[in-house]
């Protein structure tokens, strides 16, 4: 459904109730051995949640923007945990120059002798790739 600023919005269905979702710059797509696709921006107009990806039936996992190469992560269910979040950030709170700063960050976590261990992908506003265990380590300013 267009908007009057011909921005993308999608409807996402809350306990029966549709709210209007505007389409991220990023967005995953899960992908099954079966062929099956699932995409958080549906080509229906429909927006998914991240839980509805069904990880012990996932093969690769996504993260797509519009005229941009993928990043893909290759999945393996049976020793992987999947990640995906978004770190939003506000600069300059208040004044002129406000902005707003948004990383999708995506990955995996395994158990190695009880510990756990991840690996994070964060894609930044410039379309550089970060790998880091710890997302807590970039500093916005």
């Amino acid at each position: 459904m267009e908007t009057q600023d011909n921005t993308m919005t999608y409807k996402f269905n809350r306990d029966g109730i549709l709210e209007d979702v505007m389409k991220e710059n990023w967005c995953w797509e899960a992908r099954y051995d079966n062929g099956k696709v699932l995409k958080q921006f549906d080509d229906d107009g429909n927006f998914h949640q991240f839980k509805e990806i069904d990880q012990s039936e996932l093969a690769v996992f996504k993260m797509v923007s519009d005229g941009k190469a993928p990043f893909t992560l290759l999945f393996n269910p049976q020793r992987m945990k999947l990640i995906h979040f978004y770190k939003r950030v506000r600069l300059n709170m208040g004044a002129s120059d406000e902005t707003f700063i948004t990383a999708y960050c995506f990955g995996y976590e395994t158990k190695t002798f009880n510990r756990t261990n991840k690996t994070n992908l964060m894609i930044m506003p410039s379309g550089e790739v970060i790998i880091t265990e710890d997302t807590n380590l970039i500093d916005f300013k």
